[in-house]
């Protein structure tokens, strides 16, 4: 049995308990518990944006170069070959430095600053695989491409909390008696 310790925490006070502790005393008590899963452990620097304006990559007929603010004083030139953006989108933004998951090989990928035909990227708009978010969630990301918000969020928020990628899921044994 899979418990989630965000949903656990809902009725009983785990704040100050930290992962190893919460499953060894667990155990301790009865309920065998086999492991844990920190969910979204390998996603970091991802953050709320909003796309303040769009152009036509001038040496590419696909790629898009995006004015994106993520709350701090000078907005991000990210290169993005994302089909189904607009201005005033709400996404999340790997910052460079931030980790993704690469949707090719499902490895973790580094973001860095670079040259996508000439202009510079400084970062990456992401797609709900890339985050590694559960389609049950969003069943409608991988058609879509780009995850965009519905919902306005504070700009340079961590997305994890917002996407539910922030809980531990403990295995339990289940015993036969």
């Amino acid at each position: 049995m899979i418990l989630s310790r965000k949903w656990a925490n809902d009725y009983v006070d785990l704040t100050d308990i930290d992962n190893k502790t919460f499953c060894d005393e667990m155990t301790l008590s009865g309920s065998k518990v086999e492991g844990y899963e920190v969910e979204g452990s390998a996603i970091e620097n991802v953050v709320v944006g909003q796309v303040l304006s769009m152009e036509k990559h001038p040496d590419s007929d696909h790629l898009w170069v995006c004015q994106v603010s993520v709350g701090d004083d000078q907005p991000l030139q990210i290169v993005t070959g994302a089909q189904n953006l607009k201005p005033m989108d709400i996404v999340p933004v790997a910052l460079v430095g931030a980790t993704v998951i690469n949707r090719k090989d499902h490895k973790l990928e580094k973001i860095k600053k670079g040259k996508l035909r000439g202009m510079i990227s400084e970062g990456m708009i992401c797609s709900g695989e890339e985050l590694h978010v559960p389609t049950e969630l969003y069943p409608n990301i991988e058609e879509k491409g780009i995850l965009v918000f519905q919902e306005d969020y504070p700009l340079g928020a961590d997305v994890k909390p917002i996407l539910g990628i922030d809980d531990t899921a403990v295995d339990f044994e289940i015993l036969a008696n």
